[in-house]
């Protein structure tokens, strides 16, 4: 309805709120990227595997630069 097609998911845990709402936007056709420098969890191990687990497949982690890069517009 509003033409989104790309969501920049931040926050915390990465091993359950992050994976679940990347999840929710993949299952619903969304390009997922994840702000690498933006997102955290208490247990190391299990936002690892996560983010194994989702970058690739179902979202993109990327650093903060690498998305402004991507979003600014081209000059000339």
């Amino acid at each position: 309805e509003f033409g989104v097609g790309e969501l920049v998911l931040c926050g915390v845990n990465t091993h359950a709120c992050i994976r679940m709402a990347a999840i929710d936007a993949h299952q619903r056709d969304f390009r997922v990227v994840l702000a690498e420098e933006c997102i955290g969890s208490y247990h190391e191990e299990h936002a690892r595997v996560s983010l194994d687990y989702m970058n690739g497949k179902i979202a993109t982690v990327a650093t903060v630069s690498k998305i402004i890069e991507a979003l600014s517009p081209i000059r000339l």
